[in-house]
Order: structure tokens, then C-alpha cells, then sequence
């Protein structure tokens, strides 16, 4: 069974917002406070299409580019919504990983160390404690009716089967469509996740180089005759840090969401049988002379 197409387009949106997020945060006067973010969650949601998981990627690419829990969260809720109302598990297994991650990003937002260390506030402290119960209440409603739907499903193909049976064989029941086995949705959220940790890891390893290079760079200067572009370079090192933060979250975030949420959906898988087999999932390294990073192939 193909993914459902939503998964395919999330994909490439975030491997895109991942790069976004290079180029925008790198280019930033390194400073991002909640007035500012508002503004900008305002702009966002003045455009969003009406499909909702158009919307919700919409969302998603625009919270990997602030750091901002208060869309992250937005874009589960599209996603959440939709699936109660079209009992579409694939939808509210999709948005499990967005809902996750606007509360570990919360968490780290909420902490005043972490707070005060960075001028990166896409909101106030207060707010991002908040978001925390609020991103638990959206984890524990998405899990429920995954459950229901899951029930709803188990219960129609009983009585499909108790109606075929009930014909005493005289007409052959009409052959079901072939159904996605259990987790296929949460081994493609987690496939999701494991490319917005892969992006977010690149950012970070972006802000580290950067600010490598401007401390030696600072470290050749003649003070204080210099002192200007000393004071510019320290500027410059600001920006790498908010950088490398910003970087460092969402990537930690996104691979502990995806490997979390890919040995479940393999666990739901196992639980089905044999029949599960032919469909697989592999997440393995690979090395070139210029680098490294995470390989997924697989079959749904």
C-alpha cells in the first residue's frame, strides 16, 4: 500500500524548511522576540489554504523557521482535527510528531536557564510553560482517537465478516480492499521526524563552523586598535550561537520523535503476523568522502 500522499509531500517541505532555516536564521540579526514571532504566526495563518494538510505543512515549515512551539502545535491540531472528522488514522498518526515537538520545544523554552542564555523567545517563558500541558492534552487526544478509529475499524470488519457468514455461503462475500497494516502511519511520522532531526543537525553543525571560524578569526586581531571589528565579529558569533541552538533542538527533537515512533509502528507491525513482512522499513548510516547522514528505504 502506497503512503498516504500527505507523507510524501511532508517530507519535501521539511527537507526545504530545513534549508530555510539555514539561510534565514544565518542572515538574521540573531534576535527573535514573542511580538516579532506574533507578528509573523499572524502572517502565516492569514494565508493558509483550506485544505488542512496543505495548512498543516504550511504551518510546519513556518515553525521550523521561527523555533516556534505555538505552530508546531498549530500544524497537529490541523492535522488532529481533520482525522476526527474524516476518521482517518493516517492524518492523526501524522500528527503525533508535530504535537511532540511543540512540547519539547516548550520545555526548552520554559526552563529559565535556557531562556536567558539565547535571544531566540518565539514566546514569553510564561507561554512556552503554557504550551507544555497544552501539547500533553493534544499528544493524549491524538492517542485516543488513533484508539478509536482503530476501534471503529476492528468493529466494521467484524460485522463485514459476521454479514458474509450470515449468507450461508450462497453469495460470495466481495473481496475487501487490501487495508494498511498496523503502523505503516507511524513508521512514515517517524520517517518525517527522522528528516527534520537529519536537517536539524545540519543547522547545528552550521552554527558551530561559523562560530569556530569567527573566534580565531578574533583571535588574529590587533586590540584595541581593532576594536570595531572585533565588536562586529562578536555580532556575528551571536547569530552562529542562535544558530546553532535553534539547530541543535529541533534536530534532537526530531530524531528522538522519529526513532520513537518508527520501533512502534515496527512493534504494531510484528503484532500483525506474517503478513506484515513483505512490508518493511530500513534507517541505516551512510558515509561519503564529504560527509555522513541517515538512509530510508523501505516498503508500505
Amino acid at each position: 500500500m502506497p503512503l498516504h500522499p500527505s507523507f510524501s509531500r511532508a517530507a519535501t517541505s521539511l527537507a526545504l524548511s530545513a534549508a530555510l532555516l539555514i539561510s534565514t536564521t544565518a542572515s538574521a540579526s540573531g534576535r527573535l522576540e514573542p511580538e516579532d514571532a506574533a507578528a509573523k504566526r499572524d502572517e502565516v495563518s492569514a494565508s493558509l489554504p483550506e485544505d488542512a494538510e496543505a495548512a498543516a505543512e504550511a504551518l510546519h515549515a513556518a515553525a521550523e523557521a521561527l523555533g516556534d512551539p505555538e505552530l508546531f502545535l498549530a500544524a497537529a491540531d490541523k492535522l488532529r482535527f481533520e482525522a476526527a472528522s474524516t476518521r482517518d488514522q493516517d492524518l492523526a498518526e501524522a500528527a503525533r510528531p508535530h504535537a511532540q515537538t511543540a512540547r519539547d520545544v516548550a520545555i526548552y523554552l520554559a526552563d529559565e536557564r535556557n531562556y536567558d542564555a539565547t535571544d531566540w523567545h518565539p514566546v514569553e517563558r510564561e507561554r512556552a510553560q503554557a504550551l507544555v500541558g497544552e501539547a500533553d492534552q493534544a499528544l493524549r487526544e491524538i492517542d485516543t482517537l488513533i484508539a478509536e478509529i482503530e476501534e471503529e475499524r476492528r468493529k466494521a470488519e467484524e460485522a463485514a465478516r459476521l454479514a458474509a457468514g450470515g449468507e450461508g455461503g450462497e453469495a460470495k462475500a466481495e473481496k475487501p480492499k487490501r487495508d494498511k497494516k498496523p503502523g505503516t502511519g507511524l513508521i512514515a511520522g517517524g520517517s518525517v521526524g527522522l528528516v527534520v532531526g537529519v536537517g536539524g543537525l545540519a543547522v547545528l553543525g552550521v552554527g558551530l563552523a561559523q562560530g569556530g571560524s569567527l573566534q580565531r578569526e578574533a583571535e588574529t586581531l590587533d586590540l584595541p586598535a581593532e576594536q570595531d571589528q572585533l565588536d562586529d565579529l562578536d555580532r556575528r558569533g551571536k547569530q552562529a550561537n542562535t544558530l546553532a541552538i535553534v539547530g541543535g533542538v529541533v534536530g534532537g527533537v526530531g530524531l528522538a520523535t522519529g526513532v520513537a515512533l518508527i520501533v512502534l509502528g515496527v512493534k504494531k507491525r510484528k503484532q500483525a503476523g506474517p503478513g506484515a513482512e513483505a512490508r518493511r522499513l530500513d534507517v541505516g548510516p551512510y558515509y561519503t568522502g564529504h560527509g555522513a547522514g541517515l538512509t530510508i528505504q523501505g516498503s508500505f
